[in-house]
C-alpha cells in the first residue's frame, strides 16, 4: 500500500477521507477542493505539488493542480481548453500544459 500523501495531513478533520479534486493557488494560500467541501490553507503551490506524490494528478495551469480521478470532461471554447471536474468545478488549461495532457490522454 502506498504511503498517504503528506498534503492530505494538512486538511482539516472535516475533510479527512474526502476525494481530492483540485488545488488552486490564491495569493499565498491554496484553495483545496474535495468531495466534502473546500478549505483554504497556507502553503506554496510548489510545496503542495511535492507533497501530492502518490495521487495521480497534474498541474494544468500555473494556478491549478488537478486529480486525474476528478476529471468529468474536457471542452474547448474559443480555442481555450477547460476541464470540468467532479462538483461542477471548471478549471482552465494553459496552452503550455495542453500537449502534456493530450499525451497522457486526459484531454
Amino acid at each position: 500500500m502506498a504511503p498517504r500523501p503528506k498534503f492530505l495531513d494538512r486538511l482539516p478533520p472535516r475533510l479527512y477521507g474526502a476525494a481530492l479534486y483540485a488545488v488552486e493557488a490564491q495569493d499565498h494560500y491554496l484553495q483545496v477542493y474535495t468531495s466534502r467541501g473546500t478549505d483554504l490553507i497556507l502553503l506554496r503551490m510548489s510545496d503542495a505539488i511535492d507533497e501530492l506524490g502518490g495521487i495521480e494528478g497534474a498541474r494544468v495551469h500555473r494556478s491549478w493542480w488537478i486529480a486525474r480521478s476528478a476529471i468529468v470532461k474536457s471542452i474547448k471554447t474559443n480555442g481555450k481548453a477547460m476541464l470540468t471536474l467532479s462538483g461542477d468545478l471548471e478549471v482552465p488549461v494553459s496552452r503550455s500544459y495542453v500537449r502534456a495532457l493530450r499525451e497522457l490522454g486526459w484531454i
